[in-house]
């Protein structure tokens, strides 16, 4: 039961930093394009939305892959 525990957590904080480093990635992206506004209001754009919803099942896919081969597969 432990490595069950073990394996959400880190599944979950995997999630949580692959979500960041999306936004933290698009945010230096528009950054750089001198689009500072834009970055503050990225919450209420429809694009950054749909990426997201885009994006999210690819990276928690992988984190559970991760998760189960590393404490749950031995």
């Amino acid at each position: 039961m432990k490595e069950y525990l073990k394996a959400f957590v880190v599944m979950a904080l995997l999630n949580f930093a692959g979500l960041f480093g999306l936004g933290f990635c698009v945010g230096i992206i528009m950054a750089i394009g001198g689009n500072l506004d834009g970055a503050n209001q990225l919450e209420s754009a429809a694009w950054f939305n749909s990426l997201i919803l885009l994006t999210w099942p690819v990276i928690a896919f992988f984190a559970f892959k991760f998760s189960v081969d590393k404490f749950i597969k031995k």
